[in-house]
């Protein structure tokens, strides 16, 4: 075992046979080129054995493989899938508007590639998961065509995993076409295949020459060659596993190479005599004096795999320069990151890393450039441009900004701009004030009845006796008496306690602390409006999934960073399914926040898992069943980790101290809310029933608003009389629909005695 300060790759007298396999890749390309499908049709029959009539695959053949494939490999794909676009969609191209200049911006867009062609070896094995990690970036980054090419079989499709993959993968367009022809009809295009924008995917020597030639006709991804790792470790990893995973390298083809450089001899002579003797070839074993020597070797090598198999991997990091995909750790195999950890195995080879990164979702799109300039900002310019289009002796352009200066400008305004998905976003609309409703329906504002704001008809905690406040004083921002108050009343450990202005507070702050830019939100629709309002802030990805469709919900969540629930849900006022909660946040690898602003009135809680959970936060408020909506104080229950999250985002004193005081006060009263609670329900169900006796359509309730049936015009009608209800716009899932909270007897009687003159029709 000699010490080995550089590691070659190829012998020199490799090069007359590559440039062997250029010439014959070179001849293929022409031929196809001059002669299209009649080319593709020859050369499959020349090195494939069949000749089909047609090299497009049938879709039929995708939905048949996907049928007729075991389940196991099925859902292994599906997970697969669900790995990689968790990492894709972190991939997503974000970048901020930059004001050079006041009145001067410059920012870059994203467009995806149209037509993307990829190739998929079918040789010694098919490579499924080779579908999964070229496509689904593919399709994630907005490619409206995904094209596949794969040798042929006897039966002239593709190999049936090749097609399954296909399938759970969202491809367009399958051909059965293999070897240099299919990068060349993938590249020019033939009679019956259109031309891509850019060609992906490994391949055999002639495959990865052809690629290389066309290079100059259409975009390719990177070069590739025979797989490789280098595991660097320092004798703490078993040789058993080292030897496995260079065995793992090795099985790929005969030209794979697995490297050992290792700091401890004795692990080198181990993993020398545990390998395979019919890897003998493949599999090289070094030492070296230190790990900094070994980290030495394996960025002079450039290795597509790097293992960092040694203690405190995360430590060495920073060393490597050069690398394609690095795997940190004794539990980190390389084989793991071929299929499952969802990044991706499409990594540069030959020692390319030095200039490629691995397969992102960025290959599969570009960005435009924009520049926005005011008539300030190009007076700010001027001084710039002037002196350098001299100095280049183009005096027209100095002419095409001067003469712009020399006109006369209008006054702008220097509005700074906010951020573009800022500018986007959906605002939480409200009904109208009680000021304009009061002048519309010609009575005071005390007058006006608000059935749109499910808020309690009775005062909640009071002020009395508490003018013994400091307020000339910041609160402790520990708020100790208000958690102490929601810890008897919750039951519930005080370290699991973060409270709020109101629930919104906390539910922005899970946001902010929880979704980042292009962050996937699973958003249950129709749901309360500020989930959506809250994701866009944080500049995430709103997913609208049906409510009404929990499989679909789940399915949605299991690929999300945050999934927001309300349960009961507002505005339909229906509790979700039994377990429901328990099983999405079991499956889901992403925050799932339920907010429970309706739980006295359902008595439906999951606040009891999240000590078992460490991804569920439940969320809840005063505003409803204990009356003080005015005085905006609410509270989340999660586990410790998640609460200290919460306490690095949390502005200091939020919460007033007059809010913590009423807070604590209505909490340590329940026993008065909850006699009110049961007073409601009994006047929800009168009220249900008084209304649906009119006509109208009432769904069942487990809170303290109803669902009703709003034909076009009532709302109106009820508003002119300075009865408002909450209404939703015509794109709204619940168009048709209104809903309404349960006030007092005394109230409700008004808007019952106002619905009985409606003379017009009662469904929508």
């Amino acid at each position: 075992m000699s010490q080995a300060p550089s590691l070659s790759r190829t012998a020199s007298s490799d090069r007359p046979h590559a440039e062997g396999v250029d010439r014959e890749a070179q001849a293929i390309l022409d031929q196809v080129r001059r002669e299209g499908d009649r080319a593709v049709r020859s050369l499959t029959m020349r090195f494939d054995g069949v000749a089909p009539e047609q090299t497009r695959v049938d879709p039929m053949e995708l939905a048949k493989a996907l049928d007729q494939a075991p389940a196991a490999l099925v859902e292994a794909l599906r997970a697969s899938a669900a790995n990689l676009t968790r990492v894709g969609l972190a991939q997503r191209f974000s970048e901020e508007v930059v004001d050079v200049r006041p009145g001067v911006k410059v920012w870059r867009i994203w467009r995806p590639l149209h037509r993307v062609g990829v190739y998929v070896p079918g040789g010694r094995a098919p490579y499924p998961s080779s579908v999964l990690m070229l496509c689904v970036p593919a399709r994630l980054a907005g490619c409206a065509e995904v094209v596949i090419c794969s040798p042929p079989g006897k039966d002239g499709l593709p190999a049936q995993n090749i097609l399954v993959a296909a399938a759970v993968a969202g491809v367009t367009e399958v051909h059965a076409i293999g070897g240099a022809q299919a990068v060349a009809a993938m590249a020019y295009g033939t009679e019956t295949m259109a031309r891509v924008d850019k060609v992906f995917g490994p391949g055999n020597a002639h495959v990865t020459a052809a690629k290389r030639l066309v290079s100059g006709d259409v975009a390719v991804d990177m070069p590739a060659g025979p797989s490789e790792v280098i595991v660097v470790s320092d004798g703490s990893v078993p040789s058993s596993w080292i030897a496995a995973d260079l065995e793992a390298q090795a099985e790929h083809a005969p030209d794979a190479l697995g490297i050992l450089v290792s700091t401890n001899p004795v692990q080198a002579e181990e993993v020398a005599r545990l390998a395979d003797p019919k890897y003998a070839a493949q599999i090289r074993v070094r030492t070296v004096a230190s790990m900094e020597a070994a980290l030495e070797v394996a960025n002079g090598f450039g290795p597509e795999h790097l293992i960092l198999a040694c203690r405190d991997a995360e430590s060495w990091l920073g060393s490597v320069t050069h690398a394609g995909s690095v795997f940190l750790g004794s539990h980190s195999p390389a084989a793991a990151g071929d299929y499952a950890t969802g990044a991706n195995h499409v990594i540069p080879t030959g020692g390319a890393v030095r200039a490629y990164s691995p397969l992102g979702l960025e290959a599969f799109g570009r960005t435009l450039q924009v520049q926005a300039i005011s008539p300030q900002g190009l007076a700010r310019l001027g001084p710039v441009v002037e002196p350098l289009a001299r100095a280049e002796g183009f005096l027209a352009h100095l002419r095409s900004v001067q003469t712009r200066l020399d006109a006369p400008a209008a006054a702008e305004r220097n509005v700074p701009r906010p951020r573009r998905d800022v500018a986007a976003m959906h605002p939480y609309r409200w009904e109208a004030s009680n000021a304009e409703i009061a002048v519309r329906a010609g009575i005071s504002e005390r007058e006006v009845l608000r059935f749109d704001t499910n808020t309690c008809p009775w005062v909640g905690a009071t002020l009395t006796g508490l003018d013994h406040l400091e307020l000339n004083e910041y609160p402790d921002s520990d708020y100790p008496g208000l958690v102490s108050a929601v810890a008897d009343y919750a039951s519930c450990p005080k370290e699991t306690i973060t409270v709020g202005a109101g629930a919104d507070e906390l539910l922005q702050l899970l946001a902010l602390a929880f979704i980042g830019p292009g962050d996937p939100a699973v958003i249950p629709d129709p749901s309360y409006a500020m989930y959506r309002t809250l994701t866009e802030a944080a500049g995430g990805r709103p997913v609208m999934a049906p409510v009404s469709d929990p499989d679909q919900l789940m399915r949605s969540a299991l690929q999300a960073r945050l999934t927001w629930l309300c349960n009961p849900n507002n505005p339909t006022a229906e509790p979700l399914p039994p377990g429901f909660v328990e099983e999405l946040a079991r499956q889901s690898s992403g925050l799932v926040v339920v907010d429970e602003a309706y739980f006295e009135f359902s008595q439906t809680t999951c606040a009891p898992l999240v000590r078992e959970l460490g991804n569920l936060v439940v969320v809840r408020t005063l505003s409803k069943a204990f009356g003080l909506a005015g005085a905006r104080v609410g509270y989340a229950l999660s586990g410790p980790e998640v609460a200290a999250t919460l306490a690095r985002v949390r502005p200091p004193a939020s919460l007033s101290t007059i809010s913590a005081a009423l807070g604590t006060r209505a909490l340590k009263e329940a026993a008065t809310m909850r006699a009110r609670v049961q007073a409601l329900l009994l006047e929800r169900q009168t009220l249900a029933n008084a209304i649906a006796a009119m006509g109208f359509t009432v769904p069942q309730s487990s809170t303290n608003f109803l669902l009703v049936s709003c034909p076009s015009g009532l709302a109106d009608f009820l508003e002119a009389k300075g009865l408002v209800v909450r209404r939703f716009p015509q794109d709204h899932a619940l168009n048709g629909w209104m809903r309404v909270t349960v006030r007092s007897a005394q109230e409700n009687a008004q808007l019952l005695d106002r619905l009985a003159t409606w003379d017009g029709p009662r469904a929508s």
